[in-house]
């Protein structure tokens, strides 16, 4: 176990005795300080020095400090144990975010992302069997860690969003993610980088913590994904002339029976019913298979080019192509966007991001009805502008 100091606490002098008060948010959720005896003194002031800690570096630091016998080594250690133990449930230090088994359960490939995923009691199910590879070389990307238990302490940090479905917290070393609607997830803690992922669950074998699990996993997966230059759309997708087009609208605008139209009338292949993840490589853009796909069950494990996105509107009687204005075509891909945007330098990148996708591939807005007439339309533009490439 490696420890760390959690933000908001202070270690003060009052007369003759050390205290360790809360300051800051910490007191705004009413958290209580303590007082220190010299060892918890001398073992605060070690770790706040270190950054990060084991337990068997501070039991050395004492045993040096105190001039103890090595032999008395096991015992101390033990004490650093329980002292450690009780400022985490007091949620004055916090655990580093390290794997806790070197050992993956599951290797996925998705999007050209590795992710390794420790999960012993096979909770997550068949949902990523389609991008499972038996393949363990190579490096992980992301390293996902399931935990049947509460985590031990409760400190959370600086609210970044919150919603019905998440609340999102920044600490100093890792974003902690509780899902309101998702009572067999305790919490998740993912690092900065979005290189590791310790979700905190319940160990029970059903349906609804399958489909949690992989909903929430989404959500890291994105960031991480965001993190290397791949950007995800709320879009239904086809495969026409060898390339992807994407199709998106709000809730509500008929992406899945535009799509149907198209694979209808045209015989394309579906891609995703959902969401479809986009990146560039060498110029070019792509669009990469990914599990996730909202209530559709269409995706695909293969990639793309990306041939364009075609926004969509409803219009009661016609079928309406609006050529769009640069500014006009970056917002519009942008709002479309469910990368994450927690900071503003989330939402510059997904903002830059669009502002590429706008300058390169054909983008345009259709209002239409739902009829056959509007697929013909949309094909008809789509192979205008083709061939103006």
């Amino acid at each position: 176990m490696l420890l760390r100091c959690q933000t908001g606490y202070t270690l003060r002098q009052i007369e003759n005795t050390f205290c360790l008060l809360p300051y800051g948010q910490q007191i705004a959720d009413q958290k209580k300080g303590i007082a220190l005896n010299e060892t918890s003194v001398f073992l605060w002031n070690a770790v706040q020095r270190a950054g990060c800690v084991s337990l068997e570096d501070l039991a050395s630091n004492l045993v040096t400090h105190y001039d103890l016998d090595e032999a008395d080594f096991s015992d101390v250690l033990e004490d650093v144990k329980s002292w450690a133990t009780q400022l985490i449930q007091y949620g004055m230090l916090i655990e580093s975010l390290k794997p806790v088994s070197e050992e993956a359960s599951l290797h996925l490939s998705i999007a050209g992302l590795s992710l390794h995923l420790y999960d012993p009691d096979g909770l997550v199910g068949a949902a990523f069997d389609a991008f499972r590879t038996d393949s363990a070389a190579a490096a992980a990307d992301q390293r996902i860690d399931l935990l049947n238990m509460p985590p031990d302490s409760r400190s959370y940090g600086q609210v970044l969003l919150q919603n019905k479905e998440m609340t999102i917290f920044q600490n100093s070393d890792r974003y902690v993610v509780l899902f309101p609607t998702m009572p067999d997830i305790y919490e998740a803690h993912m690092t900065l980088d979005g290189s590791y992922v310790r979700i905190y669950c319940k160990p029970v074998h059903t349906r609804e913590v399958s489909d949690h699990l992989f909903h929430a996993l989404r959500l890291f997966f994105l960031y991480l994904a965001q993190k290397k230059g791949r950007f995800a759309v709320h879009s239904a997708s086809i495969l026409y002339r060898s390339k992807a087009w994407l199709f998106s609208g709000h809730s509500g605008m008929g992406k899945s029976t535009h799509t149907a139209l198209w694979h209808e009338l045209f015989q394309t292949p579906y891609l995703n019913g959902d969401l479809n993840l986009i990146g560039s490589e060498n110029g070019q853009f792509f669009v990469y298979g990914i599990p996730w796909c909202g209530t559709s069950g269409i995706f695909t494990t293969k990639q793309y080019p990306l041939g364009g996105i075609v926004l969509l509107g409803r219009h009661p009687e016609r079928d309406l192509i609006e050529e769009l204005s640069a500014p006009d075509k970056i917002l519009r891909v942008m709002q479309r966007m469910i990368s994450p945007a927690w900071t503003a330098e989330l939402l510059n990148q997904n903002l830059s991001f669009a502002s590429e996708i706008a300058a390169k591939v054909p983008v345009f807005h259709l209002s239409c009805t739902m009829r056959p007439s509007a697929a013909q339309a949309a094909r008809d533009e789509i192979d205008r502008q083709e061939a103006l490439l």
